[in-house]
């Protein structure tokens, strides 16, 4: 009987040891793996789709066109881009739109020449505070655009950074579910509205002659 008890008691504790050892195998998984595996069919992430704003800048009708993933709302992780630290979305850039210019317009205190651009978040984790960047890039894939539909890990293109600067979202606008730009006219200017949850950031473009 007392072999039988050890025998038990060893196997018990050989089960545990393998399960621990699992746990840390599956802890040690970057977050992009595990989210990206866990999205299931019906996770709202999968039905993101690209998503596209267009305004008049200066005298040119659609010289302003900005696409963009209508990406749900995540509060825990746009804190890891606000408030820095050591998570995973602390350490990565998050392309967050496409810019299509069609002539020359003023933006971050630079002049951008007509072409496509990646609008950038770069979190506090990898910098002081968030910020904000635009790069030059060259568009590539089916629809002209680094955004895949679906893919909320879409990776950063290559791009030659051309402006950047510190950038708060305000808080307590109204709730929004998804990601939203909202391009608004005014004379030579347009007014560009990111609304992303109860988070509001405003910025102007404004047209070159």
């Amino acid at each position: 009987m007392k072999f039988t008890l050890r025998t038990l008691f060893c196997t018990s504790a050989l089960m545990a040891l393998v399960a621990l050892c699992a746990g840390f195998v599956v802890s040690t998984t970057s977050p992009k793996t595990v989210s990206a595996a866990q999205m299931g069919g019906n996770d709202p992430r999968k039905a993101t789709t690209i998503q596209t704003a267009t305004a008049k800048l200066g005298n040119t009708a659609d010289g302003l066109t900005i696409r963009y993933l209508n990406l749900p709302w995540g509060p825990t992780t746009f804190g890891y881009m606000e408030n820095g630290g050591n998570q995973y979305y602390s350490k990565r850039t998050w392309p967050m739109a496409h810019i299509t210019l069609k002539s020359k317009a003023d933006f971050f205190g630079k002049t951008l020449e007509p072409g496509d651009y990646v609008l950038i978040i770069t979190p506090k984790g990898l910098a002081n505070e968030m910020g904000m960047q635009v790069g030059m890039f060259t568009p590539k894939g089916e629809n002209g655009t680094y955004l895949v539909p679906g893919n909320v890990f879409t990776e950063t293109p290559e791009f030659k950074s051309v402006a950047s600067k510190p950038v708060k979202f305000a808080s307590g606008a109204p709730m929004s579910d998804t990601l939203k730009f909202n391009l608004v006219p005014k004379g030579n200017k347009v007014e560009i509205k990111i609304h992303y949850g109860d988070r509001m950031y405003v910025d102007t473009m404004t047209a070159v002659k």
